[in-house]
């Protein structure tokens, strides 16, 4: 009975995963991370530069994230949405595999791992969309799993990182924290006496790491827009915006539980506390503080530093609790435990589990079918969390503005962008001073009430969430078949799938 109370729990874990990572609802990036890269750098359909804006069409582009764009495109183009959906949820069962089988090497597994891998699997479980993070996701774990347990294997740490390094810097721009994470541990181990790789070695595969990281198809641009993407925040995007108690406890609850029982397991843990594992450790939960996005990689970090000391300190009275429980009737919990985190992954606010679901309430859906269906061509100003979704589907439509930011748009560009959006003193200069023909933005931007004052401009059609605006010297003969009726408006599709 305990050996099936074993494979159950390990079922149990795994049922879990399935329903966190199976999330199937589209990415704001999902349309670029799908759609820009569908060439080798060394062959000609390979974009260097942006060529999907009408703001700076010549603007160098640094794609950080060019390997991992180009595998989901031909997943996609082979497999469908189910595919991407499969990839996304390997990357994350493949993070907990490594992360198994790191503790099993410390701690006998039991209730205590058991509960504290829910919480963290909970925990990574933010913005578990279809996107690049879920490489260094993988690939941060990779690292974490063999300084944890092959600390002074010299073909790893001199010939696997490197490697790692260099897959790593084409996959997703976070590469840099694979540097962050040797370099800190490489420092911190100097005081230690426990089994950690000499220094030399430690400090030559940290060296080779950052190398090996130059091979990228930007070069060392790629490590210029690094640095400029470390030195400014972005708190007009959630995920960049720093962790706030007061606002975000509600979404973020089982991360202040993780943190909150990851203290006490050091805490009240007897084992040895590592002061390198304990520096990575602080390092990731100051990340997670400056940006929410870095919350997963926080709650990996845990899995691995914090689940041997949370499994000392707790093992005893909870295996007491435990023991309480008939055996029969824990194999009975866990059996609807398991029952039930699948169906959350098939049903739980899902109408089709095995496709990419778009929100009607998320994305301008009808009105870009508007403008299909109207043939409507121009530049246009999109709110930027439709952008991409927009350059996927009306091609003819540049845009000021994207999700890649500063990768692909100069400073200028962004800040007339967002003097726009939220109707700074200079909002009118993105209409004024570029080619602008079209307006698409949210009824809840604050350019909404700007764009209404306007004479020049006309509201044209009102979505869901959408409000669409047309210049009206460029679009007269439109304007007059919408005055007169003539006009084709969209149909309304009860269900949206990416793309």
């Amino acid at each position: 009975m305990q050996k099936l109370i074993r494979i159950l729990a390990v079922v149990a874990v795994a049922s879990f995963c399935l329903r966190t990572f199976s999330d199937n609802k589209a990415d704001v990036d999902l349309w670029g991370n799908v759609g820009f890269v569908k060439a080798l750098p060394w062959q000609s359909g390979f974009h260097y530069t942006n060529d999907f804006s009408y703001t700076e069409p010549g603007h160098p582009w640094t794609n950080h994230e060019w390997l991992a764009q180009y595998i989901f495109h031909v997943v996609h183009a082979s497999t469908g949405n189910t595919g991407l959906l499969v990839l996304k949820m390997i990357l994350g069962f493949a993070v907990m595999l490594l992360m198994t089988v790191s503790v099993r090497r410390a701690v006998q597994t039991g209730p205590v791992t058991f509960f504290y891998f829910l919480l963290v699997v909970c925990t990574m479980g933010y913005g578990f969309g279809t996107r690049p993070h879920h490489f260094t996701y993988l690939l941060y774990s990779s690292m974490l799993f063999c300084l944890k347990n092959h600390p002074r294997n010299r073909a790893l740490m001199l010939g696997l990182f490197p490697a790692l390094a260099v897959l790593w810097v084409n996959l997703h721009g976070a590469f840099f924290i694979g540097l962050l994470l040797l370099s800190v541990f490489t420092v911190l181990s100097g005081f230690e006496r426990s089994d950690r790789p000499p220094l030399r070695l430690a400090a030559a595969s940290t060296v080779l790491f950052l190398a090996m990281a130059t091979i990228n198809p930007c070069g060392l641009r790629l490590w210029e827009f690094i640095f400029q993407s470390m030195a400014k925040f972005r708190p007009y995007l959630s995920e960049w915006a720093p962790f706030n108690p007061a606002l975000h406890w509600i979404d973020h609850m089982d991360f202040i539980v993780l943190t909150a029982l990851s203290i006490a397991a050091i805490a009240f843990s007897r084992r040895p506390r590592s002061p390198a594992w304990l520096g990575v450790l602080a390092l990731s939960f100051a990340a997670a503080l400056m940006m929410r996005r870095n919350i997963p990689l926080f709650a990996i970090t845990a899995g691995f530093v914090v689940t041997e000391h949370a499994e000392d300190a707790a093992r005893k009275p909870l295996d007491r609790l435990v023991s309480v429980i008939p055996r029969p009737a824990l194999a009975v919990i866990l059996c609807c435990f398991i029952a039930v985190s699948a169906w959350f992954a098939a049903t739980f606010d899902k109408e089709s589990p095995l496709e990419i679901e778009v929100s009607r309430d998320s994305f301008a859906v009808d009105a870009v079918d508007f403008i299909k269906q109207n043939g409507i061509e121009g530049n246009a100003l999109v709110f930027f969390d439709w952008a991409e979704y927009c350059i996927w589907h009306i091609p003819q439509c540049p845009v000021f503005l994207d999700g890649r930011f500063r990768s692909a748009y100069s400073v200028r560009a962004i800040d007339n962008y967002f003097q726009f959006l939220y109707a700074g003193n200079d909002w009118q200069r993105a209409l004024d001073e570029y080619p602008t023909d079209i307006v698409l933005i949210h009824k809840d931007n604050p350019a909404f009430a700007a764009m209404v004052s306007r004479k020049d401009w006309l509201l044209a059609y009102k979505g869901r969430t959408a409000r669409l605006f047309l210049r009206i010297a460029r679009y007269e003969q439109l304007i007059q078949a919408i005055a007169e009726g003539r006009i084709s408006l969209p149909e309304y599709r009860e269900k949206v799938f990416f793309p």
